[in-house]
């Protein structure tokens, strides 16, 4: 119990720290590109924060725990709205500009669509993989060739593109390890009390890989970055169902258990609704919105449990 709880906190040490890093190192390389802060978190610094799902997944479909993989990525993206971008906008002000991400919401929730279509049979195959995989490579094009993601360089007092690249790496690095130390320790206290692969994979192993998310959108949005921090949430979702899944399933076919269709995938396709009228509503997020989608998460969590 003990060892647990040292992991939880070394874990999250690491999970601030690297956050720092990838927010100092994006928001500096948006400024030398002439791309918005938007575009790097919804591309870099999501793909950065989603490698602990990855990582995570890849292990477990490799360990024929494939419902810890399609929990781990599903529980996540619930997290990333219901619990990061909740926390965010109750602590700090969080402004969504609606015009700027209403294209990255609209394929955010065709991926969720599709994704969903595919679990219907009960399995993700390689061919559906290879699909979902060549999604986030066509959208992280997209994305970086798109002008209106384009903004005037600013080149003063920023740190030099190869440095931002090394922070960038840096805090990635210490996302990895801080998110693996993190749920290694939460693991291992949920197995104590004898939960089910796929409750461990929607709720503790998603918060664990979801830490690299709410650590760095927090840090953005202290330092009123809000495009990393609202791109970060939106891409880190985009990345878990294209890059996560469609990596996973290609390498390693897994079976979708069915249960899921009742209480997670209409969670997860509702916490992506909610986004477009939130975008819609006064800027910055009030504190009744962001107390809301954390009331919304705080329930997901109970019914998984029940």
């Amino acid at each position: 119990m003990t060892l647990s709880f040292t992991l939880l906190i070394l874990g999250g040490l690491l999970l601030y720290y690297g956050a720092e890093k990838i927010v100092h190192g994006g928001s500096h390389l948006a400024a030398r590109l002439g791309l918005s802060p938007l575009v790097i978190g919804l591309t870099i610094i999501a793909f950065g924060t989603s490698l602990p799902e990855m990582v995570v997944s890849l292990a477990a479909a490799a360990k024929d725990h494939s419902s810890i993989a399609i929990g781990n990525v599903i529980g996540s993206n619930i997290a990333n709205v219901g619990l990061v971008m909740g926390l965010s906008a109750f602590i700090f002000p969080l402004t969504i500009t609606y015009l700027n991400i209403r294209k990255d919401l609209i394929i955010y929730m065709i991926a969720a669509l599709v994704f969903t279509y595919f679990c219907f049979d009960g399995m993700i195959n390689r061919w559906e993989g290879a699909i979902l995989f060549g999604g986030i490579i066509g959208y992280s094009w997209y994305s970086i060739s798109n002008p209106r993601h384009r903004v005037e360089k600013d080149i003063d007092g920023k740190d030099s593109i190869s440095k931002c690249f090394f922070y960038l790496l840096f805090g990635s690095i210490f996302l990895y390890f801080g998110s693996k130390l993190f749920v290694e320790g939460a693991v291992s206290l949920a197995e104590l009390l004898g939960v089910s692969d796929i409750v461990i994979g929607m709720s503790v192993v998603a918060l664990g890989t979801s830490l690299p998310e709410l650590a760095t959108s927090i840090v953005a949005a202290f330092h009123k970055e809000h495009g990393i921090s609202v791109g970060n949430i939106i891409g880190s979702n985009l990345f878990n169902i294209l890059s996560v899944i469609g990596l996973v399933s290609f390498l390693y076919p897994f079976h979708v258990p069915l249960e899921i269709m009742q209480l997670e995938i209409p969670f997860m396709i509702a916490f992506g609704v909610v986004l477009f009228p939130i975008a819609l509503m006064k800027q910055p997020i009030s504190k009744i919105t962001s107390g809301i989608l954390l009331i919304g998460y705080i329930v997901f969590i109970i019914l998984l449990f029940n």
